[in-house]
């Protein structure tokens, strides 16, 4: 009788035992799948709130462009008076002085408090969502958190242009208010005296009237830029929860490979008997004339081997 171990069948191979390793990555899979969506759970809060707020902005910009236009209007003209007093009393030498220290203050006010115009990067905002066969869970995590960085400035960018709904009003009214004071400080004879520093405060409103709009020319470009900055954080927001999910896969493999060594470790005859239960199962039932024909052939073999 043959005592030959018998390897496992086609149907085995295709699913017919229990795969631990299978079983597990569908557990790691499940894993990702719900920390996919944890993480957009999470943001979307705030996804659903710029939204709303991107739908009503070209509507609240305009009347907020309109309000602004209607107090610089009436600023301009009111320096233009307070230009016309004080213009004959103020040297050409200090006029000129006085510009180029305007001049230099606003280049370092942009400096330090950032450029007028779109905030959003025209070459950032370039998400990749795709996991290669050599990305680990560091190499993921890295990527996550570059992309997070980028996804924070994109939404400060879109807060600090919605808040213009509100700064740009307030601007051209406090422009409006200072040149009223300014009119009203030449015209005294005791506050007029110090014509100096009348004509560098007014050199100071024009500057502001000249940048109250923060290099939005027309409501257009204002509503491109928030656009840019929502899709922006949009594009973040989905590509970091696809890498989420997929760190949560590589993870789960990672602690499932550890638990499996550790097992080996503690659990080894069992272990054993596993793999040999699987690489060599026990012989299927046979019947009787099946059995007859194998000890005949056993029987023949053993004869001829005496002759």
């Amino acid at each position: 009788m043959s005592s030959t171990p018998q390897t496992r069948s086609d149907s085995t191979d295709k699913g017919g035992d229990c795969n631990p390793g299978a079983i597990d990555d569908l557990t790691c899979s499940a894993r990702g799948i719900h920390r996919q969506a944890e993480v957009t759970e999470e943001h979307l809060p705030q996804l659903k709130d710029f939204k709303e707020k991107f739908d009503s902005a070209r509507v609240e910009y305009t009347k907020a462009r309109d309000a602004a236009e209607k107090d610089l209007d009436a600023a301009r003209k009111t320096l233009h008076t307070v230009r016309e007093q004080i213009r004959c009393r103020v040297h050409k030498d200090q006029k000129q002085c006085l510009a180029r220290a305007v001049d230099e203050v606003f280049d370092d006010i942009r400096d330090c408090a950032g450029d007028w115009g779109c905030c959003v990067d025209a070459c950032a905002c370039e998400f990749d969502d795709g996991v290669g066969e050599h990305d680990t869970v560091a190499t993921l995590s890295a990527r996550i958190a570059r992309y997070t960085t980028e996804v924070g400035k994109a939404a400060d960018c879109f807060t600090r242009l919605h808040q213009e709904l509100e700064d740009l009003p307030e601007r051209a009214t406090k422009i409006k208010t200072e040149a009223a004071q300014l009119l009203a400080d030449a015209s005294d004879p005791e506050a007029g005296k110090d014509v100096v520093r009348l004509y560098a405060r007014l050199l100071v409103l024009e500057r502001r009237i000249e940048e109250v709009w923060r290099g939005f020319t027309t409501v257009e470009a204002y509503v491109g830029c928030l656009c840019k900055a929502l899709l922006c954080v949009l594009r973040g927001r989905q590509a970091i929860a696809a890498l989420e999910g997929a760190k949560a896969v590589l993870v789960c493999k990672e602690e499932a490979k550890k638990a499996a060594c550790e097992r080996k470790q503690t659990q080894t005859l069992e272990e054993v008997m596993a793999v040999y239960d699987r690489l060599c199962p026990p012989c299927p039932p046979r019947g009787a004339a099946e059995a007859e024909e194998d000890d005949a052939v056993e029987v023949e073999a053993v004869s001829g081997a005496l002759t």
